[in-house]
């Protein structure tokens, strides 16, 4: 998050304040009693609550407890450590410029509790804890659904996320903790972000089998010229590589749709609509579409993507991450 201040006049004392704030949170949680540091995980479960949610009421919801015990939680945290976390508005609260460097403190704090435990877990030979997996919007992962279901009825003490997210959030969340691991189209690497696993991929038509194109199974993208499509998301690596290849070729682009889950959109158009999209996918190639047939765009027009299974350089991976891991390998072989 971005730090803001008051006034340019007031920014070398909101620096001195932040210093403290840094020095104070490690003084009073980092060197606490074995006691004290469960007591502070719970407060810092309810930090995150609420930025998350934007209020403490809104948290208190979803924590299952009333608002004005959660605020008082909240504000004895603020006397033990001498921060003002919160700035209190008229709707909600924010973070203050002392509570952004607690926050992330506090985040720091429940991940390593959380990788301690997963550790104390594989020693003890118990397959429990959480995977956290995203794949970048423009890749379709219908075809892992049976993958993810044997996944968890092997460990059945393991909850397993899935989201779908822009490139710029994995990478976000992946640095500090939130994901254990990502699926990413032509990922701009950047420090703290590695590639374990990759392979060239095309992009896949689904064509309407109304629609007779020349050389299915394989699409020109002179085919596509003036054909209603449906795409990614435009801020994705997969639309950019068609749009770029289409002003190249000086072909008429004509996008009907363009956002997340092409595929579905396919099934309740009633349109005669190209859809193109990545697919993650086992080698065997079986992903197909009630009513369409499935082709690749001929990469000598628009090159091939590099799909990559990512994870964070600093931080390792659980052993149901790793587990979960082994299992997505099959994608890149």
């Amino acid at each position: 998050m971005t730090l803001t201040r008051k006034a340019e006049t007031t920014r070398e004392i909101a620096q001195t304040s932040l210093q403290s704030a840094t020095m104070i949170a490690y003084d009073r949680c980092v060197f606490c009693s074995a006691g004290d540091e469960m007591r502070y995980l719970q407060s810092f479960r309810y930090l995150k609550a609420i930025v998350e949610a934007g209020s403490i009421r809104g948290a208190a919801e979803n924590l299952a407890i009333s608002p004005s015990a959660l605020n008082r939680h909240i504000q004895t945290l603020e006397y033990d450590i001498d921060i003002q976390i919160f700035e209190r508005l008229t709707r909600g609260v924010q973070l203050s410029p002392e509570g952004e460097i607690f926050y992330n403190f506090a985040l720091n704090q429940l991940l390593g509790y959380k990788n301690v435990r997963n550790e104390i877990n594989n020693i003890r030979g118990l397959n429990v804890g959480s995977v956290k997996l995203a794949f970048s919007a423009d890749v379709n992962f219908d075809a892992l659904l049976p993958q993810f279901a044997a996944f968890q009825y092997e460990n059945q003490n393991v909850d397993v996320e899935i989201h779908q997210l822009d490139q710029e959030q994995i990478f976000d969340l992946l640095k500090i903790g939130n994901l254990d691991l990502a699926i990413c189209i032509n990922p701009d690497l950047r420090r703290g972000i590695k590639v374990l696993s990759g392979r060239d991929s095309q992009i896949q038509c689904f064509v309407p089998k109304g629609i007779n194109l020349g050389s299915v199974p394989t699409v020109k993208l002179y085919e596509l010229h003036n054909i209603r499509l449906a795409t990614p998301p435009r801020q994705t690596e997969t639309y950019r590589r068609i749009r770029g290849s289409t002003e190249r070729l000086r072909i008429e682009m004509r996008v009907n749709y363009s956002g997340p889950e092409v595929s579905k959109h396919l099934l309740h158009t009633k349109l005669p609509v190209i859809g193109c999209m990545m697919i993650a996918e086992l080698n065997d190639g079986n992903f197909s579409l009630t009513g369409y047939k499935r082709a690749s765009l001929d990469s000598k027009d628009s090159g091939s993507c590099n799909m990559s299974l990512l994870a964070s350089e600093e931080r390792g991976l659980s052993g149901p991450a790793h587990k979960l891991r082994l299992m997505l390998g099959a994608i890149f072989e």
